[in-house]
């Protein structure tokens, strides 16, 4: 037995050894700390557990035991933290500890068994192990921006969560099979105690390290998210909306369905940040990307392109059904309340469609072209593109609710 601990404590330091030096490169990565908190507790069970046949009974069943269900309990919590599961409940796991660690104690000093003392190890692992296996069957990544690459953390979770299954069922076999052949001596063990012991190490170690590859993972995906992101809005920024028009372009090339790009500028902003300050004008650029986010189909793509102006691209969409979108979010805009100083904002917009020789620059060029010619019409319009159409005819189209129709 205790040259199987060690081999066990071996494989644990090295872990450690892991986690540290992802620590020193990745800071405040989610579970990490609780990873290195379990393994410390599992190093020390072990190393107890392998003086068991010279050291007391307190220090070597008791004291060892207990470490080693802190650690498995510590394991939930950690992926309970990289998950982002913040509301999973820890009371029902420090009670399992609790309840493990007296019985351990009863039936070393009260009522001596060991084979009662294996049912009460394997029943606490198997419990913690079913507990992070519902965490990691139950978790669904949240709707992300269609910016942010979906790496293959699904398989991988999967993986970690059938893994956790097998270590129930490793645990309930030995329950069984230590139910039929009862151990005579855990310090020289018998096939089944060293088989179930080595099976168990194998399944630890590589749920322990999948779980730290899972950490960084979704630790990555988070930062590449941060990055296309608009801090103040929370909208997809210039970089991953023009990412995604040149992906969506290149689709309508395959597939022959146009879409549509929008360019929203607010009017007269400058005015907003020179009377009222930049925090009133903060609230407004707020305030217009929740109303513009609120009118679009989910399968709509809103970006802060920069400063007051906001792109969208509606997929399979002819200009003729955008300018009919676009109507409807200048009358949204005009209808916001309660802005800073009760002011009344309106947000003039172009149109353009795009045709199967656009880059992404081109149809930027043209959307913002039609944009400018809303501007210089008046504001609070709407101007669709047609040069695509044969003779450029840019006419400004006037705002008017009897004439904006519902499209989805």
């Amino acid at each position: 037995m205790p040259y199987l601990m060690f081999g066990y404590a071996a494989t644990v330091i090295l872990m450690m050894a892991g986690c540290y030096a992802i620590s020193r490169t990745m800071p405040g990565l989610p579970g990490l700390r609780l990873m290195i908190g379990a393994l410390f507790c599992g190093l020390l069970g072990i190393l107890l557990l392998a003086s068991r046949p010279f050291a007391p009974a307190w220090a070597s069943i008791v004291v060892a035991n207990g470490a080693v269900f802190l650690c498995s309990f510590l394991i939930y919590c950690a992926t309970a933290d990289i998950l982002n599961i913040h509301n999973a409940r820890r009371s029902w796991g420090i009670a399992v500890f609790g309840a493990a660690l007296a019985g351990m104690w009863h039936f070393t000093y009260l009522d001596q068994s060991l084979t009662a003392r294996i049912y009460i190890c394997s029943g606490c692992f198997a419990v913690y192990a079913a507990a992070r296996s519902v965490l990691l069957f139950r978790h669904r990544d949240p709707v992300v921006n269609p910016a942010v690459p979906q790496s293959a953390l699904s398989p991988l979770i999967a993986t970690l969560a059938w893994l956790q299954v097998m270590i129930v069922a490793v645990q309930v076999g030995r329950m069984v099979l230590t139910a039929l052949y009862p151990p005579l001596d855990i310090v020289h063990m018998d096939l089944i105690q060293s088989g179930a012991t080595y099976l168990n190490l194998i399944l630890n170690a590589g749920a322990g390290f999948g779980l730290i590859w899972l950490a960084q993972a979704l630790h990555r995906r988070e930062l590449h998210k941060l990055a296309q992101t608009d801090s103040l809005t929370g909208l997809l920024n210039r970089r991953a909306f023009e990412d995604i028009l040149a992906r969506e372009l290149r689709r309508t090339q395959r597939a022959a369905k146009p879409v549509a790009a929008l360019l929203v500028d607010i009017d007269r902003f400058k005015n907003v940040n020179d009377t009222w300050g930049h925090h009133a004008g903060d609230e407004v650029i707020r305030r217009v990307a929740l109303a513009l986010r609120d009118s679009l189909r989910p399968g709509d793509t809103l970006s802060r392109f920069g400063g007051e102006e906001f792109m969208i691209l509606i997929r399979d969409a002819t200009a003729e059904q955008s300018a009919e979108v676009a109507k409807r979010l200048c009358m949204s805009i005009a209808e916001l309340a309660d802005l800073p100083g009760n002011l009344r904002m309106t947000v003039s917009i172009g149109v353009a469609e795009s045709n199967k020789a656009d880059t992404p620059e081109e149809l930027l060029r043209r959307c913002d072209h039609a944009m400018y010619l809303s501007k210089k019409g008046g504001r609070n319009l709407v101007t669709v593109d047609r040069s695509i159409n044969g003779p450029t005819d840019l006419a400004p189209t006037q705002i008017s609710a009897q004439t904006a129709k519902t499209y989805s």
